[in-house]
């Protein structure tokens, strides 16, 4: 099904089936579209990583004392971006395919972790895990079109209680263009499997923030479109990024 302007909630169970064959679909010559997809076109994978990295990593401002979180951090793909030296990092991912992929690939990086747990149940994860220390950077990469709009503001509180008070948060997410797309249990050629996805507008992703982490003292120091239309072949779905301060 694709809906367009309409909401309707998409089945998680669903979606972890999905992740959990993406994660059997790992490829080392092309790790990284394991989680961005484009399966037939590795080059897209690369320069899309490339470019993404290049515009996003310096907006984190990382230095030796950065407390990471990586919300949805898939195999750690972001772990492998940041080559400075930080103080931690602490990637979650639902997928324990995903999660367990991401520890042999860091198991020589001492200060990088990785845990299972649902974006929505962050608390609970780094509770479980006897993770003591508050973040002062947090990722939040293509994760809220998994999620159904009660767990998008869950997510958002959840990430104002593990937070410094003063603190980066870093939101990519892809939004509908025009108007809020919904693809459930949709066939998908290119991924040759069933999709679950809400693409939501940017206007309602700023709504979410409004009633949450704009309210616990965020303020979105920039917004913009990440790709140039040469990476972005969606018509009715383009990446967008948020960068909030505290």
């Amino acid at each position: 099904m694709r809906l367009k302007g309409g909401h309707e909630e998409i089945d998680y169970e669903a979606t972890k089936a999905f992740f959990n064959n993406r994660s059997g679909k790992y490829n080392a010559d092309n790790p990284y579209a394991v989680t961005m997809y484009q399966d037939n076109n590795p080059e897209l994978v690369k320069q899309r990583n490339a470019k993404e990295v290049e515009k996003l990593l310096p907006l984190l401002s990382l230095d030796e004392k950065s407390k990471v979180l990586d919300i949805a951090c898939g195999i750690g793909r972001w772990s492998d971006a940041i080559a400075l030296e930080i103080d931690k990092y602490c990637g979650i991912d639902f997928c324990e395919d995903f999660i367990l992929k991401a520890r042999e690939l860091n198991e020589a990086k001492q200060n990088r972790f990785f845990f299972v747990g649902k974006s929505n149940e962050i608390s609970e994860c780094l509770k479980n895990n006897k993770w003591e220390d508050n973040f002062n950077r947090v990722l939040l990469v293509g994760a809220l079109m998994y999620l159904n709009d009660q767990d998008v503001d869950r997510t958002f509180e959840q990430i104002g209680h593990c937070v410094d008070d003063n603190a980066i948060v870093v939101i990519r997410e892809p939004i509908g263009i025009e108007e809020r797309l919904t693809l459930k249990e949709h066939f998908s050629d290119e991924l040759d499997d069933n999709y679950n996805a809400i693409y939501r507008t940017r206007d309602e992703i700023v709504t979410s923030l409004n009633n949450s982490l704009l309210k616990q003292g965020f303020r979105v120091k920039e917004e913009a479109f990440l790709f140039e239309d040469s990476l972005n072949n969606r018509k009715e779905t383009a990446q967008y990024y948020f960068i909030l301060e505290r």
